[in-house]
């Protein structure tokens, strides 16, 4: 009986080992992922046919402020990233008074759009005309001027382009380039002139004018002195009198202003800081002068496609921030991530307001007249806007 016994625990013992070794018949086992979502389940379907929770909506808007040295002198940096993709979002260029011409406190700009957050813009020529391309919500406001590069932002991207962009305006098959767009003082060429620009064209002396009301020519003849500009269109104008392909615009017609890329948002900043996550930055800029001196500064930048990164260095405050050269600023955006970046406006100009209070602390202690402006808006149903990282 011993032996019997023994024999039988000693089948069993092989019976166990062929089906740990699996040698043995066995089925066959699917893997479940086991992230903490899933319970161990045999039926794959099943298991892949749970519910996935939607991840939620990257915030539109993160602010913050970093204290360092560099060289050994203190620096203070705001910083401004944006979330394109977030539906609830919108950033874009606005003008002085909504004008061509004229000047304005960031903190009025501000006001006047209730903006969550608006930084100071690029250059401008006297007058407060501005330096290069504005294009506001598709309306192209001001033409490219052939420097600096052209941010512009399209179906929640951005990209920059550093060649100047070009205008036209299209009649059926005819195409049209466009030469200038609310230029002062009247230039050669065919010109635009739209309601930013004021009441007439102020064009002295005879023109070829034509009048575009709600994307149809309204008329085309030779005029003497200036033209309304029409509320709801534009004004076409073209210095010559004689042969000028403008008398071929026929009243009725539709015509388009068109420009390269057809940019929703678009404005001309000042020289190159950062491209393809080098730092780029010169000695000198048309603009801004000498970027060797350290001083506030202002500048914009593109982390990713769909993230735009605005920079205010505050400066010419020995003991909390002396300012940055151009290099140290590209330097400062290449580490937070920022890919292409260019310059805007700096000195006494540099300021940033978030939540209706300016954050920096602008050089002279008080706010500079402006020409232009970056407008952020956010709609949130509980109103809070921004996060610190």
């Amino acid at each position: 009986m011993k032996k019997r016994n023994d024999s039988l625990r000693l089948v069993v013992f092989i019976l166990i080992l062929f089906s740990l070794s699996g040698l043995g018949p066995s089925e066959e086992h699917h893997s479940v992922p086991l992230d903490g979502s899933y319970l161990y389940d045999d039926n794959p379907v099943e298991a892949s046919s749970a519910p996935v929770p939607e991840e939620p909506i990257k915030e539109a808007v993160i602010h913050w402020r970093e204290e360092f040295e560099i060289d050994g002198k203190p620096q203070v940096a705001y910083f401004l990233e944006l979330n394109l993709e977030n539906p609830n979002l919108e950033v874009f260029p606005v003008l002085s008074q909504d004008r061509i011409f004229g000047f304005e406190f960031l903190s009025e700009m501000n006001l006047r759009y209730e903006a969550a957050a608006t930084v100071n813009a690029g250059f401008n020529h006297a007058y407060g005309q501005p330096s290069g391309l504005v294009v506001q919500n598709g309306r192209i406001i001001s033409g490219s001027s052939g420097y600096g590069r052209n941010l512009l932002i399209k179906d929640q991207k951005a990209w920059f382009l550093n060649s100047s962009i070009k205008t036209w305006i299209q009649q059926g098959e005819e195409k049209l380039p466009v030469d200038r767009v609310n230029p002062y003082p009247q230039d050669r060429g065919i010109l635009i002139f739209t309601p930013e620009f004021g009441p007439a064209n102020r064009i002295e002396g005879k023109s070829t004018t034509c009048i575009v009301e709600n994307n149809k020519v309204v008329s085309s003849e030779i005029v003497s002195g200036e033209t309304d500009i029409p509320d709801n269109g534009y004004l076409i104008v073209d210095l010559r009198t004689d042969n000028s392909p403008l008398l071929s615009f026929i009243p009725g017609n539709e015509v388009k202003l068109s420009w390269e890329g057809e940019a929703e948002q678009g404005y001309q900043c000042s020289g190159s800081l950062v491209e393809n996550g080098v730092n780029t930055a010169g000695e000198n800029d048309p603009w801004a002068g000498s970027l060797g001196i350290p001083t506030p500064r202002t500048a914009v930048g593109i982390k990713d496609a769909s993230t735009l990164i605005f920079l205010v260095v505050d400066g010419r405050q020995p003991g909390y921030s002396v300012g940055v050269t151009g290099k140290q600023l590209a330097d400062i955006l290449i580490s937070v991530g920022v890919t292409e970046a260019a310059l805007l406006d700096g000195g006494a100009s540099s300021q940033m307001i978030i939540s209706g209070e300016t954050v920096n602390r602008p050089s002279t202690g008080k706010e500079r007249l402006l020409a232009s402006a970056f407008i952020i808006m956010e709609q949130t149903d509980d109103n809070s806007l921004f996060r610190n990282p």
